[in-house]
């Protein structure tokens, strides 16, 4: 029997619908970190620097970043902001970022100003909109020879005003 350029075609046809109807694409499983969600972009040991017209704005160093749909999570976040008057560095073992402007820490939280002001706690919540940091629970605040000691520290960044209970603390005043 010869096949003919008519049947060949027939042919290449019907292998063709064949493996289109009976052949089904292969499931693969998606590995969830942690058990949960998958994340869109994962970097490790990355540095972020955001820029505008006037120069460097700010710059995120972490050991592992994580974004998903609603939120940004780091491990191990270094965070240098610049446009402030004084510029402001905080730190932690772990923060999430959701986009409303709205920054959990947790874990050895570190924050330092330029001028000198620093405080360390185990659980912060920054708002960028109103340049505010929360700390619950236990703090520490410290400014040259000025040592204080208390719990729940609320800080306005902008005023440079604080206030805390369960305060005490160390002062130096000048006369």
């Amino acid at each position: 029997m010869a096949i003919n350029a008519n049947n060949f075609f027939v042919l290449i046809a019907l292998i063709l619908g064949a493996i289109l109807f009976f052949f089904q694409p292969v499931k693969i499983k998606e590995q969830k970190q942690d058990g949960g969600e998958i994340a869109e972009l994962e970097l490790r040991n990355f540095t972020l620097y955001e820029l505008d017209t006037n120069g460097l704005k700010d710059v995120m160093i972490g050991r592992k970043g994580y974004r998903f749909k609603d939120r940004i999570e780091v491990k191990e976040i270094d965070y240098t902001d610049s446009t402030r008057e004084l510029q402001n560095n905080v730190q932690a073992d772990f923060g999430v970022y959701r986009g409303d402007d709205l920054i959990t820490l947790e874990g050895n939280v570190r924050y330092y100003r330029e001028d000198g002001m620093k405080f360390r706690s185990d659980k912060a919540l920054i708002n960028q909109k109103d340049e505010t940091i929360t700390a619950d629970g236990p703090f520490k605040m410290d400014k040259f020879a000025d040592n204080i000691v208390g719990n729940n520290l609320f800080y306005d960044t902008k005023q440079g005003l604080s206030r805390a209970k369960d305060v005490t603390g160390v002062f130096t005043l000048t006369e």
